[in-house]
């Protein structure tokens, strides 16, 4: 029913897709259509989506059941490790089982938990029913690209990477006006009961849609968790940058996000209902920097998109620090220049992921996973350390941005030159 992946017969090696693209004719009319895709571009939006739409309902839900504030912050902070957790469950086992069933595996966990989460009637259900669809709603974060890159090679990856990039900044956007006004005129409950919908549509979707991709060369491993392949991938110079350059960009973003709110709030004194007004221009700046890589991408070097993602990133969190503590502009002095900043990030962040599936071959489930868990765990203590430094205001936010992005800037500048056969960074 469902065409396999390129293979070598005699030697079962792994074909050099990175050099030569998908070694098929059929590719495009087998799983190239745009239904595929289009699966493909869902589910790497559904856990954003799934995420963006419960965190309006954190004060409801803390309402409803009477806990602190402590208690109820645990269905958030529960469901990020659960997400790094299964980022490296997901990968190892992309490599070992295949990329369709754990894909089906990873939306069926969505569906339990967002079951589980619409029928809570205690604090405790809901933080195992978030914790649940948080690590099954992450699969297509970790496996999207995976799969795209083991059908199309490196080139066209870059490319269609853009248009799955595009989703991960648009289900930010769509989850907080879903899941208010559900919570306004509904019920929290409801937030769970139409992502879980949504997750039951694209699991059918994928379950007629879904080949496997997974090049018969690749040996996964026995264990549940590859630490060894993860400290063997780490000791990669190559793919050891791009994880670094990946959490760097990842942790400017996530600094953001974490000292925004309480600037909008405390420092200039605004409601916070004006956050999303502001806010707007940034998910906006990633989807306008995705389309610029899936539309532009094949006509600049994979090397050179990174390095104007890193500059471009330090420009404009340079241009905000001066912006927000020496002109002070209000909250379009950290907002516009963190807006163009998505941008650059967006448009480097395809050739980003394909480099660094490139460094992880031939296990590139296992690479994409422990990155996605670095990024998550990175982004989490990143929002820490801000929180720890907001008395500084918006001086110590932009700060810890500019250097986050100075990290990547390193990592371009720092670049050594490899042997010809390995020229992957």
């Amino acid at each position: 029913m469902y065409k396999v992946a390129p293979q070598t017969a005699a030697t079962g090696a792994v074909p050099d897709t990175a050099a030569h693209g998908p070694n098929y004719s059929t590719a495009e009319a087998d799983y190239g259509s745009r239904g595929l895709l289009v699966l493909l571009v869902c589910i790497t939006g559904l856990g954003p989506l799934a995420m963006s739409s419960f965190i309006p309902a954190i004060p409801a839900i803390q309402e409803e059941f009477g806990v602190s504030r402590t208690l109820s912050q645990l269905t958030l902070s529960v469901s990020l490790f659960f997400m790094a957790a299964g980022s490296l469950v997901y990968g190892a086992l992309a490599d070992r089982l295949g990329r369709r069933p754990v894909i089906l595996t990873g939306v069926g966990l969505a569906i339990l938990g967002s079951v589980i989460c619409a029928l809570a009637t205690n604090i405790w259900l809901v933080i195992l029913g978030r914790a649940i669809q948080a690590s099954g709603s992450t699969v297509g974060f970790s496996l999207s690209r995976v799969v795209v890159r083991d059908v199309y090679g490196d080139e066209k990856s870059s490319s269609l990477l853009g248009y799955i990039s595009a989703a991960m900044m648009l289900a930010p956007v769509m989850g907080p006006f879903i899941g208010g006004y559900l919570i306004e005129y509904f019920s929290w409950h409801y937030n769970f009961v139409v992502v879980g919908s949504i997750a039951a549509v694209l699991f059918v979707g994928l379950w007629l849609r879904l080949p496997e991709t997974r090049p018969e060369g690749v040996e996964g491993d026995k264990q549940l968790v590859p630490w060894h392949r993860f400290a063997e991938l780490l000791r990669r110079r190559p793919y050891r940058r791009m994880v670094i350059y990946g959490a760097a960009l990842q942790g400017t973003f996530m600094a953001f996000l974490a000292g925004a709110p309480y600037l909008i709030t405390q420092h200039y004194g605004l409601p916070a209902s004006s956050y999303g007004f502001y806010f707007f221009g940034v998910p906006l700046g990633f989807f306008v920097g995705s389309l610029i890589a899936a539309r532009f991408g094949t006509l600049f070097s994979q090397r050179g998109l990174i390095f104007w993602g890193a500059a471009g990133s330090v420009v404009a969190c340079g241009l905000a620090f001066v912006l927000s503590t020496g002109i002070d502009l209000g909250p379009w002095g950290v907002f516009a220049p963190i807006a163009l900043m998505t941008v650059a990030q967006a448009s480097a962040y395809p050739a980003l992921q394909v480099r660094l599936l490139t460094a992880s071959q031939p296990h590139s489930g296992s690479g994409s996973g422990c990155f996605s868990a670095i990024q998550l765990m990175a982004g989490g203590v990143l929002a820490q350390v801000v929180g720890a430094t907001l008395f500084l205001g918006v001086a110590g936010v932009t700060s810890i941005m500019l250097l986050c992005s100075a990290v990547a800037m390193w990592v371009v500048l720092t670049r050594r030159p490899e042997p010809q056969a390995a020229e992957i960074t």
